[in-house]
Formats: structure tokens, sequence, C-alpha cells
């Protein structure tokens, strides 16, 4: 018999020890604990998106009515019955009342315009951001004005110097304290919460600076902090990677 049992198939065998430990728990009323490990907690009633959609989109990927967990690590996703019908005599139990769960983030502030840098670094086979001109401008009193006043910039840099087709060109936007106080009402001009009240589009950039790689913004620009408005900056790469800084004019709008 011993040896007809271990010559027998696998799927066989482990459906005969299932059977064994199920009369088990018939004659002693439990499953043996060490043989189960059941989840620590399970969230029901509850809105748990996953967002387990890698693409840059606004899809929050799949979404859950309940989630089981272990050590700190999600278990399973399901509906209520089916994680419910994996509670275990210590399993903690938490009814959420639909209230939305989130998962931890562990990069909750990043900055897309880094990322589409680099994107488009690989799509042009440009050099890196750091180097091209840099200017910090103070915002003009209407978003028609200040795209005027960005164009203008442009315009005298290309008089005064060569600027290739790959040179960068970052434009810092300031407030001016009257009808943009301050940075985070500068920043509504390109990055709106909703995306179409943006005042300034890539579009609108793209059309008065069509010829370069540009990046708009608005207190970020870490190469020029500091400096005055209104100053045409250098930037290029010295050996060691640090940024070497040249002042070139002063621009007079």
């Amino acid at each position: 018999m011993r040896h007809r049992l271990l010559a027998m198939p696998m799927l066989t065998a482990l459906l005969l020890i299932a059977a064994f430990f199920t009369q088990s728990a018939g004659a002693q009323g439990t499953i043996p604990e060490l043989l189960i490990e059941y989840p620590d907690l399970i969230v029901h009633n509850a809105k748990i998106i996953t967002i387990d959609d890698s693409e840059y989109n606004s899809n929050p990927g799949t979404i859950a009515r309940a989630m089981a967990v272990r050590d700190g690590k999600i278990l399973a996703l399901g509906s209520d019955s089916e994680m419910l019908a994996l509670k275990g005599p210590d399993t903690e139990v938490m009814d959420l009342n639909g209230k939305t769960v989130l998962p931890g983030f562990v990069n909750n502030h990043h900055h897309p315009q880094g990322s589409m840098e680099d994107l488009a670094r690989e799509m042009f086979d440009l050099p890196g951001a750091l180097e091209g001109f840099y200017i910090n401008l103070i915002v003009a009193p209407n978003v028609d004005e200040t795209m005027a006043k960005i164009a203008r910039a442009v315009q005298m840099l290309r008089q005064r110097v060569e600027v290739r087709s790959t040179d960068w060109l970052g434009i810092e936007l300031l407030p001016d304290g009257d009808a943009y106080p301050d940075l985070g009402s500068v920043s509504f001009l390109m990055s709106a919460p909703d995306e179409s009240d943006a005042q300034i589009t890539t579009e609108d950039l793209s059309e008065i600076i069509p010829q370069n790689p540009t990046v708009l913004m608005s207190g970020a620009n870490i190469h020029i902090r500091g400096k005055d408005p209104g100053v045409w900056f250098r930037v290029t790469q010295a050996e060691n990677g640090d940024p070497v800084i040249e002042e070139l004019f002063t621009f007079e709008f």
C-alpha cells in the first residue's frame, strides 16, 4: 500500500491529505491553525482603488469592494463575500461604509516636467536639460502680454547669440505683486487643477518658440535661482557635472 501511494499522481495524493485534515477538522471542530494562515485584517464595504494600471493616464485601475491583508501586505482583493470567507478566529474585520481606500504612496511628490525632459532628450537626441539658456521673467498683467514678453525675450536672445535648435530654453515666470501676487497664482497659469483651465498651454508655447525644447516654469529654476529678473544666462556643464553659469545680457521689455 505504501509503495502504491507513493506512485499515485500528485493531485490524488493532495486530495487524500486534504480529506484527512477535513475529517480531523470534523472530529476536532477546527483545522489546526498551523496549517492555515488567516488574514490579519479584512476591509469590506469599501471602494478600494488599486491603481494597478502602470501607464500615465487617468485610469485608476481595478476598483474592488474588499481586501484581505496579512503581515502588512495585501493578500487578496474581491467581493465582500469572497473576502469575508477568508476570516479566521483572530482576523480583524473593518466595515468602511463605502469609504475610499488608496494604496500607500511611496513617491507622493513628483515633478512630471523632469520625466518629460528625459523623454524629450531620448526622442530627439538632445543634450541634457541643464545646458541651454535661462531667464527669470516677471509676468505681465495678463496672459497675452506675458506671452508677448516671452516671445520678445527669446527674439532678443536669438539676435544677440547663436541659439542652436537643440539648445534648451528655460523660462521662469515670477509674480508681479498685482494680478499674480504669488507663485501659486503664476503656476496655475500653466498647470491648473483641471487641464482645460490652464491659460498657457504647450501649444501656445510651441507657437511662439517652435524651434527649441523649452521649459516654462514658476519657482523651480534651480540653475539661476536668486538671479535678477530679465537677465539671460547661458548654462553649460563642467567636466565634473556642475553647472557653469554665464551672464549674457539684460532683456528690457
